[in-house]
């Protein structure tokens, strides 16, 4: 009987020794999962639409910075006194095996191009359009319509079959012509 008392004894003493051990236990647990849960809203959540967008972006800048002689491979001549501004609409951004966090994917959509020197009117522009695909490497691998073949075949051959009629059809936002129409006479018509 008396080794019942004295492990009772025992364990009490060893509570009254380590008790202050149970709030600080419950307060970094607490503290745990409120920074958990304040890293994870933090964290934004990009969605399909954002991402599309960020692709649409990044494939305009891109040819936007292409040099004439890249121009020239698909028949575009860009003159070095030229500036050339873009829009592109992405309608479907397709992950492969080798896609990282810098977003490496495949981007089908189709864009615009308005193209003059300084002091020239959007509608006097020179315009060239079309469906694209881009690898979304760094920068960007875009492969374009050329004007001097066939362009039923090279749509064909270059998007996927349920993207085909859509890259005739052009942009599913006809605001995105507006809105290079717009960004056209800011940054050239008025800049002469």
């Amino acid at each position: 009987m008396s080794k019942d008392v004295d492990s009772l004894g025992v364990s009490r003493r060893r509570f009254q020794r380590t008790w202050w051990l149970v709030p600080e236990a419950l307060v970094l647990a607490v503290l745990s999962v409120g920074l958990y849960y304040s890293v994870a809203a933090a964290t934004p959540v990009v969605t399909e639409e954002q991402r599309r967008a960020d692709a649409a972006s990044r494939i305009a800048t891109a040819i936007e910075q292409s040099t004439t002689d890249e121009h020239a491979a698909h028949g575009h001549e860009v003159n070095a006194d030229e500036r050339m501004l873009c829009v592109v609409e992405v309608w479907h951004l397709e992950s492969d095996d080798t896609a990282t966090a810098s977003g490496a994917g495949t981007a089908y959509g189709y864009y615009l191009c308005a193209t003059g020197t300084p002091g020239t009117p959007y509608i006097r522009s020179r315009m060239n359009a079309g469906p694209i695909v881009a690898r979304l490497t760094d920068p960007p691998e875009l492969t374009v319509t050329k004007l001097d073949e066939d362009f039923r075949s090279q749509v064909e051959v270059m998007m996927p079959p349920q993207f085909v009629e859509q890259a005739f059809r052009g942009f599913t936002d006809p605001d995105r012509a507006e809105t290079l129409r717009q960004r056209f006479e800011r940054q050239i018509s008025d800049a002469a």
